[in-house]
C-alpha cells in the first residue's frame, strides 16, 4: 500500500508545503483462536518553500522513519488476548521501541471486563519543527497508558464504562506564549510532564427501529509541573444521539456538547463551552449504491476551538458510496 498527501499552510507572507508518502505491507496468519499479524511500515516527510525554484534552501527539510510491527490475537471461550510490539527506527531521532498488552473476560453472560497496557512514540513532524511556527528544538513525545473497562451487551442494549490514566513525556501541543521562533502567534512546544486521566460513560438502546445512544467524558488533562490544566482540552465533553431506520433509510439526530477550555498554558485566556446539533441520513438508492448525506451545525452555532481561529459554520455534505456485492 502507497499513499501521499500534500498540505500547504499559506498565509500571504509565509508559504511552507509538506509532502508526505507512505509505504505500509501487512499480513495475517490464523491457526485456530490463535491470530498472528506482522507489518512493515515507512514514512517520508520533506517540507520546504514551493515559491523558492531550489531545494537547496536552509527551508528544506527531510527525515524517514522505518517501522516493523508484530501482533498476537487470541479469543477463546470467555477469554481473549492482545499483544502488539513495535520498533521504529527514525532518522534523526533513532530507535524506539513501543508495545501493549490487553485481555478481555466475560465473567458472566453479556458481561466483560477490559484491562489493558501500554506505550506509545511519536516524533515532531517537520512542520512543528522547522515552519514558522515550529521549534527546531522539539523533542518527541513518549508515554505510558493504562485502562479499566467493564461493558455489557445483550443485542438490545449496551454499556460500557472506562477509566484512563496516561502519563506523557515532551507532550507536544501548541503554546501561545511562547517566542521560540517567528510568529508572534505562537509556537509548537513541549510539556515536560504531562498527565491525562479520566472516566468514559457511554450506552445505546434500541426501541424497535429506533435506537437511542449517548456517551459522557470527564477528563483531568493536566501539567504536572505547573498544575494547571493542558490548553484547548475541555474536562467534560458528551454527545446523545438517536438513529430511526425507515423505509430502507437511517435518519440520525445528535447534539455534542463541550464545557470551557483555556486558550493558553497560564490558564489566563477561556474559551467557552459549546453545543451543536448535527443530522445525517443514509440510504440505498439503488443496488450497491448508498446515498450519504449531513448536515453538521444545523443551528450554525459560532464557537472556537482555537483562540481566533474561526470554526465552520452549517455544513452540508452529500455524497454516493459504491459498495459491489
Amino acid at each position: 500500500q502507497r499513499y501521499e498527501t500534500s498540505v500547504k499552510p499559506a498565509p500571504a507572507d509565509y508559504i511552507t508545503q509538506t509532502r508526505l508518502r507512505g509505504y505500509l505491507f501487512q499480513n495475517e496468519y490464523r491457526v485456530g483462536s490463535h491470530l498472528f499479524t506482522a507489518a512493515l511500515e515507512r514514512r517520508e516527510d520533506k517540507l520546504f518553500n514551493p515559491a523558492l525554484d531550489s531545494f537547496s534552501t536552509t527551508l528544506f527539510r527531510k527525515r524517514s522513519q522505518d517501522a516493523l510491527a508484530l501482533g498476537y490475537g487470541f479469543v477463546q471461550g470467555p477469554h481473549s488476548l492482545q499483544i502488539n510490539l513495535r520498533h521504529d527506527q527514525d532518522s534523526e531521532f533513532g530507535g524506539r521501541n513501543t508495545g501493549s498488552v490487553a485481555y478481555g473476560y466475560e465473567f458472566m453472560k453479556n458481561w466483560r471486563v477490559t484491562a489493558a497496557a501500554g506505550t506509545a512514540f511519536r516524533a515532531p513532524t517537520l512542520y512543528q519543527r522547522f515552519s514558522e511556527y515550529g521549534d527546531a528544538g522539539l523533542r518527541p513525545e513518549t508515554s505510558r497508558n493504562a485502562e479499566l473497562g467493564l461493558r455489557y451487551n445483550d443485542g438490545t442494549t449496551s454499556a460500557s464504562l472506562v477509566a484512563y490514566h496516561n502519563r506523557v513525556r515532551n507532550l507536544i501541543t501548541f503554546d501561545y506564549s511562547s517566542t521560540a521562533c517567528e510568529s508572534f502567534f505562537g509556537c509548537y512546544a513541549n510539556v515536560n510532564r504531562a498527565k491525562y486521566e479520566g472516566v468514559t460513560l457511554a450506552a445505546s438502546h434500541r426501541f424497535g427501529d429506533v435506537t437511542l445512544r449517548g456517551s459522557l467524558d470527564y477528563q483531568n488533562p493536566r501539567d504536572l509541573d505547573t498544575h494547571h490544566l493542558l490548553p484547548l482540552r475541555a474536562q467534560v465533553h458528551g454527545t446523545l444521539g438517536a438513529d430511526w431506520r425507515v423505509g430502507g433509510w437511517t435518519l440520525g439526530a445528535e447534539l455534542q456538547a463541550s464545557g470551557r477550555r483555556w486558550a493558553d498554558a497560564a490558564n489566563t485566556q477561556r474559551l467557552g463551552g459549546y453545543g451543536i446539533v448535527n443530522l445525517s441520513a443514509t440510504g440505498e438508492v439503488a443496488r450497491d449504491l448508498t446515498l450519504v448525506a449531513r448536515v453538521d451545525n444545523v443551528a450554525d452555532k459560532n464557537y472556537q476551538l482555537v483562540k481566533d481561529y474561526a470554526t465552520a459554520g452549517r455544513t452540508v455534505y452529500v455524497g454516493l458510496k459504491w459498495s459491489p456485492r
